[in-house]
């Protein structure tokens, strides 16, 4: 029934975007200025250039440009892919600092998002993957409204020294500890410092992985992790170096020393899970084709982004010893588990507004890069899960105000690696639609159609709709 469900919702939002357009093909777009002193609607893939000129995309290195001109090495390198297409800050407010040898913009935006589901998802306010339905044939549809995307943002721009500009990047939710609490609070994304120049970065502080750093262009937060979309945040010192002979080629290293648990996840098992005494290692490279070409809406982009990332680290973990009943025999009180991982991730520009985005990995023990599911060990044996996944998208911009974006997503781990509660398959279909009413006011709308299949517990699948009203600041 569900299936059926989604077919028509599917078909009824292919007949909206279609009536959209025309709705919105009259319009005027906006100033080219405004375009760019803002945020475009799609912001999603990583940057691997050094800026011959301010960037469009990632959204929140754009927001921290400086509203004055600055010499070449101050502008903003970009450093990781957006959090959320749904989430670019508005204009903000940028100060002089130190006798104008520095800058401070703050910025951010509100956001009240809804979300309704046909079956009860984990966790209803940030779909991860769909529960087993009920046992009593009871219904489990939910319906969830909150602000807890609303985000604040400040970039720190300090003066040239010896050719290196210094920075500091911030950015908070209203989120508690972690992206499944349902709890408002303060929960640190990004926080750090780094100094670069037109060839080389260094920075240390709270980042995004280098793993797998691509992500799709939804409305939730949790941006498909568990469903295709690997890579998280995490503590980390990272180094960069940009190799550019042409203006339409450019080669991007980069390599970091990262923590092995992850700062935005849980692990809900009854065991510890640690670091087994040294970081985590990851490395990447990119390969970005073309020039930096003006695309619609408001983009500065190369027709093709390629690029190869790997991570290997070990963790540790040990059962949790409640009561006596928890020793038996049988019990591993403790075990090791080998991490590595293998990714691949792409932007092609077809046309200056239709184009692809896709991302793909394979590797064991990757729970805690929001990979396999979110599955690190088997609990029973506490073996590595091994497992593969990713996802594919396409987008098209109807004009400098409206943008659609549809694709599918899967993690698959491994099914002989996994207990019986073990989760053996995580998909989704998902199509997402964002406008643009003006530089401070966007809308957005999403469906995704869910499976999830279970090894011993019964599958279940939804269809989850989403609606997010933005304002920012």
């Amino acid at each position: 029934m569900h299936r059926q469900v989604a077919l028509v919702v599917l078909a009824l939002g292919l007949c909206q975007v279609l009536s959209l357009r025309i709705a919105v093909h009259a319009q005027q777009p906006l100033e080219p200025t405004s375009l760019k002193e803002t945020d475009p609607p799609e912001t999603d893939q990583p940057e691997t250039d050094p800026p011959d000129r301010a960037p469009r995309e990632p959204d929140w290195p754009q927001a921290y440009l400086p509203s004055e001109p600055v010499p070449e090495t101050a502008r903003i390198t970009p450093l990781f892919p957006a959090q959320s297409p749904a989430d670019p800050i508005g204009p903000g407010h940028t100060v002089s600092l130190f006798n104008d040898t520095s800058t401070l913009t703050l910025g951010g935006n509100v956001s009240l998002v809804g979300i309704a589901a046909t079956e009860r998802t984990f966790v209803p306010w940030n779909p991860l993957f769909v529960l087993p339905p009920s046992a009593f044939g009871y219904n489990t549809n939910t319906f969830e409204m909150h602000a807890r995307q609303t985000n604040f943002q400040a970039m720190f721009t300090g003066p040239e020294t010896e050719g290196f500009t210094p920075g500091a990047v911030l950015k908070i939710y209203m989120s508690d500890t972690s992206l499944t609490s349902d709890t408002y609070g303060l929960l640190p994304v990004v926080a750090f410092a780094d100094v670069k120049n037109d060839d080389w970065r260094f920075a240390i502080g709270l980042q995004p992985d280098l793993f797998a750093p691509r992500d799709p262009v939804v409305i939730p937060i949790s941006l498909m992790g568990g469903t295709g979309n690997s890579g998280t945040f995490r503590g980390q010192v990272r180094l960069e170096h940009f190799f550019k002979p042409t203006d339409d080629f450019q080669t991007t290293f980069q390599v970091a020393l990262s923590d092995p648990i992850s700062t935005i996840l849980i692990d809900s098992n009854r065991r510890s899970t640690e670091s087994n005494g040294w970081p985590n290692v990851e490395g990447r490279v990119a390969l970005g084709f073309g020039g930096r070409d003006e695309q619609l809406g408001g983009r500065q982009e190369r027709s093709l982004e390629v690029a190869a990332a790997g991570v290997v680290g070990q963790l540790r973990n040990s059962q949790l010893i409640t009561t006596i009943d928890d020793i038996n025999d049988g019990t591993v009180i403790r075990s090791e588990i080998d991490v590595w991982g293998l990714s691949l991730d792409g932007k092609w520009n077809v046309t200056d507004r239709f184009g692809f985005i896709g991302e793909g990995y394979v590797g064991q023990g990757l729970g805690n890069y929001a990979a396999n599911i979110f599955q690190t060990f088997n609990s029973q044996t506490y073996a590595a899960v091994r497992g593969s996944g990713g996802l594919l998208e396409g987008f098209y911009y109807f004009n400098e105000k409206v943008v659609v974006h549809a694709g599918y997503g899967i993690d698959a781990p491994v099914r002989g690696d996994l207990a019986a509660d073990g989760i053996a398959r995580n998909d989704a279909w998902f199509s997402s639609l964002f406008w643009d009413l003006n530089r401070t006011i966007q809308l957005g709308f999403q469906v995704d159609y869910r499976t999830t299949d279970y090894v011993a517990l019964p599958d279940n699948d939804a269809v989850v709709f989403y609606t997010q009203f933005l304002w920012r600041f």
